[in-house]
């Protein structure tokens, strides 16, 4: 017997030999991993297919009054030959107000739009906004002095909404008790709409009160500004899987099979930001794009356990149960005296990371459990024949089938769980651990090696 022979155990070197199969089947199970997130981009791109021609993440809701203020001042200069000269500086502010009351009812239609394999989730909402502003909120800062003009005539009550194209229908948009015309307008980032304001509405009335109807298109997220001293938002649908963003959070929202609701409360001192404000800061350092992103309360029309999230999960299994049959093999092999080839590993090992593609090539076309039991039933029975073939014992293979099939029902549930899946991953662990604790408990491992090496002397 050789050197090299008597320096390395048998029994370690055919540790050494399965721990290098297992390495290498990372290289398959990595490549498994890169296609679930392919299949993700893919299904991305879908995603936006249908957003570009459908419609996108929507935010609604938003209503400001708009008032221009011009302000005139006489610049006087020096020229260097000391000659002045007058010039006249028109500086063009815009005052924006947002209403005292904001009451926002809203019904989200669920469907899916389908784009290939993939079904992304789209919405029909139909929004109902009314609300009132109170002059006395901005009369104060509309006082007319000498250089100093309200453009009156200029005013424009803006309704932001993040794309034009998602407006569906807009009826009865109705300011100060007249039915107005809108236009396409939009400021700080945001779309939308806007009409005239009449001027003795903004003159000589306590308030101004609007109402209107929208119907928007969008995908994935509905999102409204509670921009006013108090808004309450109002949302209903028949999607059965919310999440809910932005902050407050709803009020005792709904939730069941059939869909859900939910209402916001918001008031102004929920906001870092103040009634009114000039241009594009609505207070010193903040812009208003950043407050409107901040403001926003809404839903995401949320999938929990999607078919790729399943998939992800199962292959971050993956070689922990080769590992675990990789393990209970070797015991077995040197407990029974029956040789399994390092060959042989690899095949076995190369089955086990072959059901994640199967399962997830499978997923894409059917329900996901029938993938799930098709793919594993397959592995299982393809294992178990090719050990009969191995061991030449029937009721061995039977026995390793029957072990496989104990660990795939046993991660099937463990990827059916959305909030138990650790605490189940981790009993796995513990009570596989233990039943080969004490099937071993009483080996002479010693005993073991130092057989193997008078048999191979």
């Amino acid at each position: 017997m050789s050197e090299r022979r008597r320096w390395i155990p048998p029994l370690v070197a055919k540790a050494l030999v399965i721990g290098l199969v297992a390495a290498l089947l990372l290289i398959p199970i990595g490549m498994v991993s890169g296609l679930v997130g392919e299949r993700v981009g893919m299904r991305q791109t879908a995603a936006a297919r249908v957003a570009e021609s459908w419609g996108g993440a929507q935010t609604t809701g938003g209503v400001l009054l708009a008032i221009p203020v011009e302000t005139t001042r006489v610049v006087i200069e020096q020229s260097p030959a000391g000659r002045e000269t007058q010039r006249t500086e028109v500086n063009r502010n815009i005052l924006y107000v947002l209403p005292d009351t904001l009451d926002v009812v809203a019904t989200a239609e669920p469907d899916f739009r389908p784009v290939g394999l993939y079904n992304t989730p789209i919405y029909r909402a139909r929004v109902q906004i009314a609300g009132a502003f109170v002059t006395r909120d901005f009369a104060h800062l509309l006082v007319e002095k000498e250089g100093r003009e309200v453009k009156w005539g200029e005013a424009r009550l803006l309704v932001l909404n993040s794309e034009s194209r998602a407006l569906r229908a807009v009826d009865d948009l109705i300011v100060a008790n007249e039915r107005l015309p809108v236009a396409a307008d939009g400021y700080a980032g945001s779309a939308g709409i806007s009409t005239s304001v009449p001027m003795a509405a903004l003159r000589d009335s306590t308030t101004i009160p609007f109402r209107m109807n929208l119907t928007l298109a969008g995908s994935s997220q509905l999102t409204f500004l509670p921009l006013a001293r108090k808004a309450d938002i109002a949302l209903t649908s028949t999607w059965p899987h919310p999440k809910f963003e932005g902050a407050p959070a709803p009020l005792d929202p709904a939730i069941s099979d059939d869909g859900f609701s939910a209402k916001w409360s918001v008031l102004e001192i929920n906001r870092s930001f103040g009634q009114t404000w000039y241009d594009s800061e609505v207070r010193p350092g903040m812009p208003v794009e950043l407050a409107l992103a901040q403001s926003g309360v809404g839903v995401i029309f949320y999938e929990p356990v999607d078919v790729y999230q399943r998939n992800y999960r199962a292959v971050h299994y993956a070689i922990l149960l080769i590992a675990i049959t990789f393990l209970t093999f070797f015991l077995w092999e040197h407990l029974s005296g029956i040789a399994i080839h390092g060959m042989q590993y690899l095949m076995v090992g190369l089955a086990l990371a072959l059901f994640y593609l199967l399962l997830l090539a499978l997923s894409e076309h059917v329900n996901f459990d029938i993938a799930y039991g098709v793919s594993a039933g397959a592995l299982v029975a393809l294992i178990t024949i090719y050990l009969n073939g191995v061991l030449r014992r029937w009721t061995l293979a039977l026995g390793a089938g029957a072990g496989l099939s104990t660990l795939y029902t046993m991660l099937y549930w463990i990827l059916r769980s959305e909030d138990y899946s650790l605490l189940m991953g981790a009993l796995l662990l513990f009570g596989v651990l233990a039943i080969l604790m004490i099937a071993t408990r009483r080996v002479d491992w010693s005993s073991v090696g130092r057989l193997k090496r008078e048999e191979a002397e």
